[in-house]
């Protein structure tokens, strides 16, 4: 759905709404060679364009380029339910959190925004990865977003340069272990229902 032409982005959009499965859309903003190419006005006006299909946006965010732009996105499209992808790919890796867990707290002052615990095994960039390297990220999103606005996602196929769907899964079990169930249940499975209206 080209967010830059908006007479063809709702020609695609009302050819997809016919599908019963069709939610929303996601673009790979981290393919642009422009940073900033999500906050450029007219893409910003196709974004309310989604809104108006009663559709969400899956906001790919690599931090440190996109993730600060999600506010002045939620802001600008407030009826818009945008959902930040692997948590905006934190320094797992590095072990840092910084700029990125400020970034995230404004992000999620946003009652629009949502997050997918998602794609953590591959941040960490270590084929040793376990819960306890992505535990610290999943408690600060969860701290911030609450469990309500947290989905967790497999980043399958990509996740297998890192792990198979079963590992993923196990080891966010894992790092979810000893919340409340109500918690860990809407992470794992309601939010998702509500936001994708499953």
């Amino acid at each position: 759905a080209p967010l830059l032409d908006h007479a063809a982005e709702r020609q695609a959009l009302d050819r997809y709404a016919r599908h019963p499965k069709f939610r929303g859309i996601r673009h790979l903003i981290h393919g642009e060679n422009d940073p900033d190419w999500i906050v450029q006005p007219k893409v910003i006006e196709g974004l309310k364009i989604l809104a108006d299909y009663d559709l969400s946006f899956d906001v790919v965010a690599v931090y440190p380029d996109h993730l600060k732009h999600v506010p002045r996105l939620a802001a600008q499209a407030p009826n818009l339910t945008l959902i930040i992808d692997h948590l905006a790919v934190p320094l797992i890796k590095d072990r840092q959190m910084g700029a990125w867990a400020e970034q995230m707290a404004a992000a999620a002052k946003y009652p629009n925004v949502y997050a997918k615990v998602s794609g953590l095994g591959t941040a960490a960039g270590r084929e040793d990865w376990s819960a306890a390297d992505i535990r610290p990220y999943i408690d600060l999103a969860i701290e911030q977003f609450g469990s309500e606005r947290l989905l967790f996602g497999s980043d399958w196929p990509v996740s297998l340069l890192a792990g198979d769907y079963g590992r993923v899964w196990a080891a966010t079990n894992q790092a979810l272990a000893g919340r409340p169930p109500e918690q860990v249940d809407a992470i794992l499975g309601e939010t998702a229902r509500k936001v994708y209206r499953l």
